[in-house]
């Protein structure tokens, strides 16, 4: 259920089962064990579709099974799909801030997007540390002003943002930010990679 979704679902809330608008038919309600009493109206995104095959193919196929008694049984079948597009965009709708997408950690494309402010040799380096250790890592290292590199950081929304720079690096390493959050904070590159330990 989601507020930001198009579809229209009934839900009965108890046995935690929806059904989608497009198949809210009696016959589909019986087969869920749903009644029309107990549902509630609500909001959805279609991210994926569950399709009931029943014995169409398997049939068709001639592929049975042999029961308990011996007796021939047709097969049952139903399939799934999800779709990673609609899952980016729920994502996109219901995590974006006004700077841009903020990922959950455990779906973004890279843990870290890697910020070097003129200090690519050092940069380089902390770069192929984290490659080390398994980190996936973008790596910014364009002649590009800090402030268009932070808000591309932003716009993008990994889930932290490591910044190298002669300022950083003078405090003692490494400025590392988390993108749903407002503070940074300076960060040796062993506290880092500790950070992101798998």
């Amino acid at each position: 259920m989601s507020e930001v979704g198009e579809d229209k679902i009934y839900v009965d809330e108890k046995k935690r089962i929806a059904i989608n608008d497009e198949i809210f038919t009696d016959e589909n309600l019986e087969k869920l064990g749903l009644k029309r009493e107990d549902l509630v109206e609500k909001k959805g995104v279609e991210v994926g579709n569950t399709f009931h095959l029943e014995s169409k193919y398997t049939d068709a196929l001639e592929l049975f099974y042999s029961d308990e008694k011996g007796e021939k049984q047709s097969i049952v079948m139903g399939c799934y799909g999800i779709g990673v597009s609609r899952i980016m965009g729920v994502i996109a709708e219901l995590l974006a801030d006004d700077k841009g997408l903020v990922w959950p950690e455990n779906i973004a494309p890279f843990s870290m997007h890697l910020l070097s402010l003129g200090e690519n040799e050092e940069a380089e380096k902390i770069y192929a540390q984290l490659l080390e250790k398994g980190v996936e890592v973008l790596f910014d290292d364009r002649d590009a002003q800090a402030g268009q590199k932070f808000a591309d950081s932003d716009l993008i929304g990994i889930p932290y943002r490591a910044v190298i720079s002669k300022k950083s690096l003078a405090a003692g390493g490494v400025e590392v930010k988390k993108r749903n959050e407002s503070e940074s904070k300076i960060m040796t590159v062993e506290e880092l990679l500790q950070l992101l330990k798998k």
